[in-house]
């Protein structure tokens, strides 16, 4: 019986203005995503709105902005963890010889016309 009072009680805490405050700030993330990448193109910028989106959808719709530590702290190590992997495959790709990689890889490909004679 307690636990019904407390669900509804946690139900009404949130009210429909909070959620219709974060629809609107993942609209206006979503547009200013299709603006910049008509744009520029820029895949970092990209991934930067998405890990925000993606963010406000966990903390806010999955209800975890109102859950205590265990939570929290599992959400901030699996944020690490994907951050740690998607530098490891920028990196990589960033490493590696240019004209293999299709479209130059992550970052614009400026071929230089230079050619150095060998060393004799």
């Amino acid at each position: 019986m307690a636990e019904g009072k407390h669900q509804a009680a946690h139900a009404e805490a949130h009210g429909i203005g909070r959620y219709i405050a974060i629809w609107l700030i993942l609209l206006s993330l979503t547009v200013i995503t299709v603006v910049t990448g008509k744009l520029t193109g820029n895949i970092f910028l990209a991934m930067a709105i998405a890990v925000t989106k993606a963010t406000l959808v966990v903390l806010f719709f999955m209800h975890l902005y109102d859950e205590g530590g265990v939570n929290r702290l599992v959400f901030v190590v699996s944020v690490l963890f994907v951050l740690v992997l998607i530098i490891g495959v920028f990196g990589d790709l960033m490493a590696r010889f240019k004209p293999a990689l299709p479209n130059g890889g992550p970052l614009p490909y400026e071929e230089t016309t230079e050619h150095h004679a060998p060393a004799e």
